[in-house]
C-alpha cells in the first residue's frame, strides 16, 4: 500500500506532460473550458466530462476543476485522474483511478481494474476494485456489494465497512494522532497585560536649508567628473578607430562608394541624414507604443498557464521591434562616419603629397582628424555641445549610406558604355572631342573616306 503515493505521482506527471492545446468542441463535454491533448490521452480543464454508454476512451483521462461521469457500459482504457471535482463511475476503468478534493461514487456496475486512491471528500464504493483501495482525509464507505481485490487503507477519517463487503487483502486504519492533553483541555492562567503609557508627540523637525550649489560641486567632484569624461572620450575614440579600421579592411568597396557619394552630393546627403534621424525617432516612438500593447496582451495570455509560451514570444517580439531601429541607425552612422573619414583622409594625404595611399591609411587619418572635435566638446559639455556635432557629422555620412543602399550601389548613375551593333560595328553615337593638335592635323583633310578608282 505504500506504493500508492508513487503511482499517484507518476499518474499526475503523465497527465500533466506538456502537450498541444486545442479548444474543446464536443457538445457533451464543452462547458467553457479547454482540452489538453497528448499522445497517451487527454486532460480537460474547467469543464464537466461525460463518457456515454458504449463509448470507449483510449489512453489516460484527466479532469481538473470539473466533474467526471462514467455511464454504465462506458470504458476507459487508461489511468483516470480527477482533481477538484466529483466522480460518478458506473462504467469500467481499465487502469488506476485517483480522485483528489472531490466525492467519488462507484456504482454496483462500476469496475476499476487497477488501484483506487481518494484524498478529501467522501468515497462510496459499491462496485469492483481489483487492486488496493486507499482513502485519506475524508469518509470511505464500502457497501455490501463492493469487492476489493487488494488491501484497504482508511484514514485519517471514517472507514465504514457494510456487512457483505469482500476484501481480498488486509484492512488498515490510520488513526487520528492523540493530542498531548486531555479532552477537557488545559487550564491556562489568566494573563493581564500592563497598560502601555501614551507616547508623547514628537517635536516638529525644523526644515533643513538647502545647501548652495558651490558647496555641492566641490573641486574634487569637478576633477573627478572631468577625469571620467576624459576616460570615456578616449575609450570611445579608440573603439571608433578600431571599428573604422575593421570596416575599411573588410568592406573597402562599400566604404569607397559611400565616400564618393559624400563628395558628389554633400548637401543632399546631409539633408537626407537629418531626415533619417527624424524618421528613426518617429519609428522608435511607434515601436514603444506597439511594445506596450504587446506587453499588455502577453500579460493577459500569461494569466493562463497554458498560454505562457505565447506571452513570452510576444514579449520577445516586442523587444526585437524596439531594437531594430536603433541597430540599423547605429550601423548606418558608423559606416557613414568611416566613409567620411576616408574622404577626409584622402584629401589630407593628397595635400601632404603622400604616395600610395591605401583606404585603410586614409580611414585612420580621417578618423583622427574628425574625432578630436567631438572628443574635445565631450570634455566641455557632453549633451549640449558634443551630441549636436556628432549628429551633424554622422548625418553627412548617413545620408550617403541611404543613397548608396549601405554601399551596395553608386549614388549617381554611371554612363552607359557603347554596345556593338548586329553587324559587329560600334553603335552610332557622338564622337569623342579631339585635342587641339589633332584638330590642326585634320585641317584640310576630307570628312569622308577617299574615293576609290
Amino acid at each position: 500500500m505504500r506504493k500508492n503515493g508513487v503511482w499517484l505521482a507518476l499518474l499526475a506527471l503523465l497527465l500533466l506532460w506538456p502537450a498541444t492545446v486545442v479548444w474543446a468542441d464536443d457538445p457533451d463535454r464543452s462547458t467553457g473550458g479547454y482540452e489538453w491533448s497528448f499522445d497517451e490521452g487527454k486532460t480537460y480543464f474547467n469543464e464537466d466530462v461525460t463518457v456515454r454508454s458504449g463509448e470507449v476512451v483510449e489512453g489516460q483521462l484527466g479532469v481538473f476543476n470539473g466533474n467526471l461521469f462514467l455511464e454504465e457500459g462506458s470504458v476507459v482504457n487508461g489511468e483516470v485522474f480527477v482533481f477538484n471535482g466529483n466522480v460518478q463511475a458506473a462504467g469500467r476503468v481499465n487502469g488506476d483511478l485517483a480522485v483528489i478534493r472531490g466525492d467519488l461514487v462507484v456504482a454496483q456496475t462500476g469496475w476499476v481494474s487497477g488501484e483506487l486512491f481518494g484524498m478529501g471528500g467522501t468515497r462510496d464504493i459499491s462496485g469492483h476494485v481489483d487492486g488496493n483501495l486507499s482513502g485519506l482525509f475524508g469518509k470511505t464507505v464500502l457497501r455490501g456489494t463492493a469487492v476489493i481485490g487488494g488491501d484497504v487503507l482508511g484514514g485519517p477519517g471514517d472507514l465504514v465497512l457494510d456487512p457483505g463487503v469482500q476484501i481480498g487483502g488486509q484492512v488498515e486504519r490510520i488513526p487520528i494522532p492523540s493530542l498531548p492533553f486531555s479532552d477537557e483541555g488545559i487550564d491556562l492562567p489568566e494573563i493581564t497585560l500592563p497598560e502601555v503609557p501614551e507616547v508623547p508627540a514628537l517635536p516638529a523637525v525644523p526644515a533643513v536649508p538647502a545647501l548652495p550649489r558651490d558647496h555641492l560641486d566641490t573641486i574634487g567632484e569637478r576633477i573627478g567628473g572631468f577625469v571620467g569624461r576624459v576616460f570615456a572620450s578616449l575609450v570611445m575614440s579608440l573603439v571608433l578607430l578600431a571599428v573604422g579600421a575593421l570596416i575599411a579592411a573588410i568592406w573597402p568597396r562599400p566604404t569607397q562608394r559611400v565616400a564618393g557619394c559624400i563628395a558628389d552630393l554633400p548637401l543632399r546627403s546631409l539633408g537626407l541624414g537629418l531626415l533619417t534621424f527624424l524618421i528613426a525617432a518617429a519609428l522608435e516612438v511607434l515601436a514603444i507604443i506597439l511594445f506596450a500593447v504587446l506587453a499588455v496582451v502577453a500579460a493577459t495570455l500569461m494569466a493562463t498557464v497554458i498560454l505562457i509560451p505565447v506571452g513570452l514570444l510576444l514579449i520577445l517580439l516586442g523587444v526585437l521591434l524596439l531594437a531594430v531601429v536603433p541597430l540599423a541607425l547605429a550601423v548606418g552612422m558608423v559606416l557613414g562616419w568611416v566613409a567620411l573619414a576616408e574622404l577626409v583622409g584622402q584629401k589630407l594625404l593628397a595635400a601632404f603629397k603622400a604616395q600610395r595611399v591605401t583606404p585603410l591609411a586614409a580611414v585612420v587619418v580621417g578618423l583622427l582628424a574628425t574625432v578630436w572635435l567631438p572628443a574635445l566638446l565631450w570634455l566641455i559639455e557632453p549633451c549640449c555641445l558634443a551630441w549636436p556635432v556628432v549628429i551633424l557629422l554622422t548625418s553627412l555620412g548617413l545620408g550617403a549610406v541611404i543613397l548608396t543602399r549601405f554601399g551596395t550601389r553608386h549614388c549617381l548613375p554611371t554612363k552607359p558604355s557603347a554596345s556593338p551593333t548586329a553587324e559587329g560595328t560600334p553603335a552610332a553615337g557622338p564622337l569623342p572631342a579631339l585635342s587641339a593638335d589633332a584638330m590642326d592635323q585634320e585641317v584640310g583633310q576630307p570628312d569622308g573616306p577617299p574615293a576609290t578608282g
